[in-house]
């Protein structure tokens, strides 16, 4: 997600919140295999010992990009890659997490006035994301298939 000079990101599963990444400028894949060696992959290994979860992104320019499916390739066995559709946001529940993160931010008195302090915001806001809210994104997944299903691919609510 942008916003202005700034990006973020971030990680989430059933068991927790994992880490966001905010970058200023513009984000390379380079900088998107960095961010999977240092954030994800450490919070894979803490979160799902001996397992081999699957990692969701879109099909942004960066994710698919040769030198982080070589990253993917690397770590197979450790980082399962979901296959993802472009364009996809209704099933991607992620970016209802973003909203609601943001929602929080537009509350703040007063507002973040800076850049640092709108990536301060909002590294203090994603620590006090409560767990349930990631629950029921997890379980409204099933009534989001059902709608694209529906709507033959189309616009959904979502």
């Amino acid at each position: 997600m942008e916003v202005g000079p700034l990006w973020y990101g971030g990680a989430i599963s059933w068991r927790g919140l994992g880490p966001l990444v905010t970058l200023h400028g513009k984000v390379k894949a380079a900088h998107y295999v960095n961010i999977l060696r240092d954030q994800v992959h450490p919070f894979v290994q803490t979160s799902f010992p001996g397992e081999c979860p699957l990692y969701q992104d879109d099909n942004a320019p960066i994710h698919t990009a040769k030198i982080v499916q070589e990253w993917f390739a690397e770590h197979e066995g450790e980082v399962g890659h979901l296959d993802w559709l472009p364009q996809s946001p209704d099933l991607n529940i992620i970016e209802h997490l973003w909203g609601y993160l943001e929602s929080k931010l537009r509350v703040r008195f007063p507002p973040p006035s800076t850049i640092s302090a709108l990536e301060a915001a909002l590294h203090e806001e994603w620590l006090h994301i409560p767990l349930q809210v990631v629950h029921d994104l997890y379980a409204s997944i099933p009534r989001r298939i059902q709608s694209v299903i529906q709507l033959k691919g189309g616009p959904t609510p979502y």
